[in-house]
């Protein structure tokens, strides 16, 4: 098992840089008259510092399979692998923020969710934060190959309703092509490197 320790600093920077681009995001709001528009804003920056971070993570094993035996790159890949827990731990921070914004439309502007909107993304918050309560090394033991599947399920699930959200919202924005480009590569590439061990093992 890793060093938690010898992690400890690289876990902050990755935390931190979370909580600085939600600071910096907010400060580099532009002004509104409206306190929707404001919200709105809010949603669409904690939204893609929640998706860059759970992209992140997403592509972690597939990296370390693809360039783990590079020489050049083999240190920095490795450290990536030890901190991808951190990088969750981040998009939980970033998406914990994004559903406060989501609540605040109602509690704020008294607006009504629809049940798109607590079905998928209620799902993917219950999800989410099981998956950051269970990212230490006892629920590990705790859980067995139940940790596993948890957070193999959670993760893609979070991956389909971020893609499924931004591919919906295209015509706002040409960003979200970016993005759901961004995510459907990542699961390409998920799914090449899945298949590739298994077809060698098979040989």
């Amino acid at each position: 098992m890793t060093d938690t320790k010898s992690l400890t600093p690289y876990k902050w920077l990755v935390l931190g840089s979370c909580v600085a681009m939600l600071a910096l995001s907010y400060l580099a709001m532009p002004t509104y008259e409206e306190i929707g528009d404001e919200i709105g804003y809010m949603l669409r920056v904690t939204a893609r510092i929640a998706f860059l971070f759970l992209m992140l993570a997403y592509i972690a094993r597939p990296v370390r399979m693809l360039l783990g035996n590079v020489s050049s790159l083999r240190t920095g890949v490795r450290q990536y692998m030890k901190h991808r827990r951190f990088l969750g731990l981040a998009m939980a921070i970033a998406h914990t923020v994004h559903a406060g914004y989501i609540a605040s439309l109602q509690l704020v502007l008294g607006q009504e969710l629809g049940i798109e909107i607590l079905v998928l993304g209620g799902g993917a918050l219950v999800f989410m934060w099981l998956m950051a309560a269970t990212s230490n090394g006892p629920s590990v033991d705790l859980l067995g190959k139940n940790w596993r599947r948890l957070h193999l399920f959670g993760l893609h699930y979070l991956w389909l309703v971020f893609v499924y959200t931004f591919a919906g919202r295209i015509a706002e924005d040409p960003w979200y092509i970016v993005a759901v480009v961004a995510g459907v590569l990542g699961l390409l590439l998920r799914s090449w490197v899945y298949w590739s061990v298994r077809s060698k093992r098979a040989r």
